[in-house]
């Protein structure tokens, strides 16, 4: 490459077109407890994966994987009982004899709103159309989006709503009240009864739009 055309590249880069610099990740906490979850883990996957002396043929394999299974769990924040029950549920689903991956297991650990008893995404959709909801999720979800929901189309709606949606199925997951009954339709403002507490936890974990929305506190 000749030194014009190196100009030329140069001259042509701007600080609009320059690449994103990675965000620096924190270093992970492995906590006692997260090392023993991962050999209950371990034991427990050996058992329903019987070929698992494949992918660990040696006692210093075994070491090296768990050390690093647990790094990932750590990261993904699957180290709750509820995900841990439901990741070793959908791996007694699985017909497979070899120990999974790391990611595979993080994925059987994620929940679904279908494996929690609640609309997907497409029927929450479909609700709020309608303006009936069958889980106080959908409410939720759909009082949090409903500027963009009045503002955009359909399809770009969605992932939006989709966003909020998966932050009450993980809440869901977790076993936290929402401290929403379940009504027959979408309701309006005066119809909803959320204590001082619950407003404020809620505001808190779900950041500046929700806590927008409760302080203002506008109908579906």
């Amino acid at each position: 490459m000749t030194m014009q055309s190196l100009q030329k590249i140069a001259a042509g880069i701007t600080p609009d077109n320059l690449p994103a610099i990675p965000a620096e990740r924190k270093p992970v906490f492995i906590s006692d407890r997260d090392t023993e979850v991962v050999n209950e883990i371990f034991e427990r996957l050996q058992a329903i994966f019987p070929a698992w002396k494949h992918a660990f043929p040696k006692p210093e394999h075994l070491a090296a994987a768990k050390s690093e299974w647990t790094k990932a769990l750590v990261e993904a924040g699957c180290v709750s009982d509820a995900h841990l029950t439901h990741g070793f549920r959908i791996a007694r689903e699985q017909d497979i004899p070899f120990f999974p991956a790391p990611g595979q297991f993080i994925k059987w650990c994620q929940p679904t709103p279908e494996t929690l008893g609640m609309p997907t995404i497409e029927q929450a959709l479909h609700e709020i159309s309608r303006h009936r909801a069958s889980h106080p999720a959908v409410i939720l979800a759909a009082r949090a989006t409903r500027f963009e929901r009045e503002t955009l189309s359909a399809s770009e709606y969605q992932p939006v709503f989709e966003r909020f949606y998966e932050v009450l199925v993980r809440r869901v997951m977790a076993g936290e009240d929402l401290s929403v009954e379940i009504p027959k339709a979408l309701p309006k403002q005066k119809d909803i009864q959320i204590s001082p507490e619950e407003r404020q936890r809620i505001a808190e974990k779900w950041g500046p739009k929700i806590r927008e929305l409760f302080k203002h506190g506008g109908a579906v």
